[in-house]
C-alpha cells in the first residue's frame, strides 16, 4: 500500500504530529448497466480500456473534456500483461484503433444503445502525451454518476489474464455486499461474448470460463467466489454465485482508493514463512483467518503448496462460504482441519 505523510503543527504548544494517509489509489466507477452492457473484447483491449476509464473525473459534468495520459503509461499497464517492452507501443496503437471500432450494446431504462467505446484520439509523438475522450453514447454511464454504479480499484484487473476473468469479476464485484449473483446461462455466455458455438458443453465452458475465473480472481483480487448449477430436468440452465470479500483488503482499499484514513480494525498477524513466495505468504494469513494452528498450516504449505492447481484455494473459499451461510456450527479451525485432512490426507487427527 502506498502512503502519504502528512505533518501537522499545532501552533498552540508547537508541537508537530504526523499522521499516514494512503494514496489515492486508481480506480474503475462504471454505472452499473455498463458493468452488464454486451462488448467482445481481449483480456488487453480490456486492460488499456480500463486504464483510460480510471483517468477520468466521473463526477464531472462535463463529458466531452479531452482527458490527457502518457504513453509510457499504457505501455506498463501492457508491459504488466505480458508484452515486452519493445513490442507495447505497436500493440497500444492496434488496442487504440480497435477500441475506436469495436461496438458495445447497452440496455438501459427501456433504451437499447449501440455505440463504439472512443470519441477522439490523438497521440503527440514527440512528447509522448496521449489525449482522448469516449464516444457521447458512452459519457452517461461514465459521468455525473451519483448512484446505480460499481467501484474498484484498478490493479486487480491488471494482473487479470483471462477476458472472461475481467469481466466476471466486475459482474460478482456489483453484487459484492449483497453476496449472491444468480445468472440465466445463455445471458452470461452473451455478456461475456461467448459465441454459440464455442464451448457449448457445460462442462467445456466451465473448465474453459468459470474455473479459471474462479483461480485469477480468488488470487489476485479482493473477493472470491463459489458456484451452483441450476437445472430444470436434466439441463443446466444457470448459475448461482456466492461471493465474498477476501480478508480484510476490500474493507481497506474502500478507504484506500478515495485517499481516506480508514478507522482502526483488527489486524489478523501473518505467519512468518522464510522463503516462500508471495502466493505462499497470502495463503498463510487465509489459513490464519480459518484458525488453523500454526503447524497445520506449516504443515499445508508444504505438503500441499499454494499453486491454484493444486485446489487449496478453491477450499478454502469453500470453507468461507460455508461459515458465512452458517454451516460451521462449533469451531471454524476444526471445521476447516477436518476440511483439508478429507480432502488432501495430511494426518491432523492421527
Amino acid at each position: 500500500m502506498s502512503w502519504v505523510v502528512v505533518v501537522y503543527i499545532f501552533p498552540d504548544t508547537m508541537k508537530i504530529a504526523e499522521y499516514q494517509i494512503p494514496r489515492k489509489q486508481p480506480a474503475v466507477i462504471k454505472a452499473n448497466s455498463l458493468i452488464e452492457a454486451k462488448y467482445k473484447l481481449s483480456a488487453r483491449e480490456q486492460k488499456v480500456l480500463l486504464f483510460l476509464i480510471s483517468k477520468l473525473d466521473s463526477k464531472s459534468s462535463n463529458p466531452g473534456y479531452v482527458y490527457q495520459t502518457h504513453v509510457d503509461e499504457i505501455m506498463q499497464v501492457l508491459k504488466d500483461s505480458g508484452i515486452k517492452w519493445g513490442d507495447a507501443y505497436t500493440c497500444f496503437t492496434e488496442i487504440i484503433m480497435l477500441l475506436k471500432s469495436k461496438p458495445i450494446s447497452i440496455y438501459s431504462e427501456g433504451e437499447l444503445i449501440m455505440a463504439n467505446w472512443l470519441g477522439t484520439v490523438s497521440l503527440v509523438e514527440k512528447s509522448g502525451v496521449v489525449k482522448f475522450s469516449f464516444d457521447s453514447l458512452i459519457a452517461p454511464f461514465l459521468f455525473e454518476i451519483k448512484k446505480n454504479f460499481t467501484k474498484y480499484p484498478l490493479k486487480h484487473v491488471i494482473k487479470l489474464r483471462s477476458t472472461y476473468s475481467i469481466r466476471i469479476y466486475e459482474l460478482l464485484k456489483q453484487y459484492a455486499k449483497i453476496g449472491e449473483r444468480k445468472f440465466d446461462l445463455m445471458e452470461l455466455r452473451q455478456v461475456l461474448g461467448i459465441e454459440d458455438d464455442l464451448y457449448p458443453r457445460f462442462f467445456d465452458f466451465k473448465k474453459r470460463v468459470i474455473e479459471p475465473a474462479q483461480k485469477e480472481i480468488a488470487e489476485h483480487t479482493d473477493i472470491e467466489f463459489t458456484f451452483t448449477k441450476i437445472k430444470k430436468k436434466r439441463s443446466i440452465v444457470g448459475l448461482v454465485f456466492k461471493i465474498a470479500y477476501q480478508s480484510q483488503e476490500e474493507y481497506t482499499e474502500t478507504y484506500e482508493i478515495e485517499g481516506k484514513l480508514p478507522p482502526p480494525t483488527p489486524q489478523v498477524a501473518p505467519i512468518e514463512s522464510e522463503g516462500k513466495d508471495e502466493r505462499a505468504t497470502r495463503l498463510a494469513n487465509r489459513l490464519t483467518e480459518l484458525q488453523l494452528d500454526e503447524w497445520q498450516i506449516k504443515r499445508i504449505l508444504d505438503k500441499v503448496g499454494a499453486a491454484p492447481e493444486t485446489g487449496v484455494w478453491k477450499l478454502v473459499n469453500e470453507i468461507k462460504m460455508d461459515k458465512r451461510d452458517g454451516r460451521v456450527k462449533n469451531s471454524l479451525g476444526g471445521y476447516a482441519a477436518k476440511k483439508f485432512d478429507q480432502r488432501f490426507t495430511l494426518g491432523f487427527f492421527e
